[in-house]
């Protein structure tokens, strides 16, 4: 026997669904939509300022517990470390569970979905690797990064640059050769066989949607090689959000970092997407991710962008 579906109920009238979708349609008849039919009878506060949350969507609603990702983060830091703890890791353990993830997030992932970040998860936990162990799995990228190292002026390495590179960066010393894959690697006695495929905004955009498959393959190269590529892109997550809400072009952004989520956790031991700021900043950064080589996979070298260590 089927297990019976469990009927929602009307909060204004009492009658009874078999859907939520029937509900919402249902809420016409009392001339209410979604938003003040959950607000009135479902009503939520924000833990941060005790203010009503607003309603976006349902998911939305149900799911956080802050307006604002800057809330999540002060209340963490102001909270009962205990509170924070149990709170936090309920979040993560959310997380995984919802996404059927078989490897904790890493630092870009926390981000984009509005949980805490690495440096919440360290304070309260020790090490975000502890917290990933209460939660039953371990980190996407759980490498340490040797942050001397990393520091250093490497503007001097040797590049081998994508004779398909239509826009290429600009380095001290570098030259064309056609690549395999991806738009950079070192040269000589410094190839590690790590690469860094460059991407502007829409480029970006573009490969996690229509370009999907297309990349799928290329990262598929990048494994039969043994290989690592690094996708650095030329904007970060506050732009990319205001060039969509406020340009001409819309995309959907959850689709695209859906499938940027997807190609990360399928392919974590030979690729990483990074979102530097800029071309300047890619410019500075690619040099120590070529230089460094192995040493840098399976490193979340997002973390490190977003707290200005390199």
């Amino acid at each position: 026997m089927k297990p019976k579906k469990n009927k929602v109920k009307c909060k204004v009238c009492g009658q009874e669904f078999t859907s939520e979708k029937g509900l919402h349609m249902h809420l016409k008849k009392h001339q209410m939509d979604l938003a003040t039919y959950y607000t009135t009878y479902h009503p939520r506060k924000n833990l941060f300022t005790g203010e009503p949350l607003p309603f976006k969507n349902k998911s939305d609603y149900f799911s956080k517990d802050f307006s604002t990702r800057k809330q999540l983060i002060k209340w963490c830091e102001q909270a009962d470390p205990e509170v924070a703890q149990k709170y936090t890791l309920q979040k993560l353990k959310d997380r995984i569970k919802d996404k059927k993830l078989k490897k904790g997030p890493n630092h870009l992932e926390l981000k984009i979905a509005g949980l805490p970040d690495l440096q919440i998860y360290k304070k309260l936990f020790g090490s975000y690797s502890d917290v990933c162990k209460k939660a039953g799995v371990k980190p996407l990228f759980s490498k340490k990064l040797n942050e001397n190292l990393f520091k250093k002026d490497f503007s001097d390495l040797k590049i081998f640059i994508d004779t398909r590179e239509n826009q290429p960066l600009s380095f001290k010393n570098s030259s064309e050769l056609k690549l395999d894959f991806g738009d950079y690697t070192a040269a000589g006695d410094d190839y590690s066989y790590t690469y860094v495929d460059r991407k502007a905004e829409q480029d970006f955009k573009g490969t996690m949607s229509g370009g999907f498959d297309r990349f799928k393959r290329e990262l598929e190269r990048a494994r039969d090689f043994k290989s690592f590529l690094f996708v650095v892109i030329e904007s970060d997550l506050n732009k990319i959000y205001k060039n969509n809400k406020f340009g001409a072009h819309k995309s959907n952004l959850n689709f695209i970092y859906h499938n940027m989520r997807v190609l990360t956790h399928d392919f974590n031991d030979c690729c990483q997407f990074l979102f530097t700021g800029s071309r300047e900043k890619s410019e500075k950064f690619i040099p120590k991710i070529l230089k460094m080589g192995k040493q840098v996979w399976g490193v979340d070298l997002q973390y490190y962008i977003d707290n200005n260590e390199y």
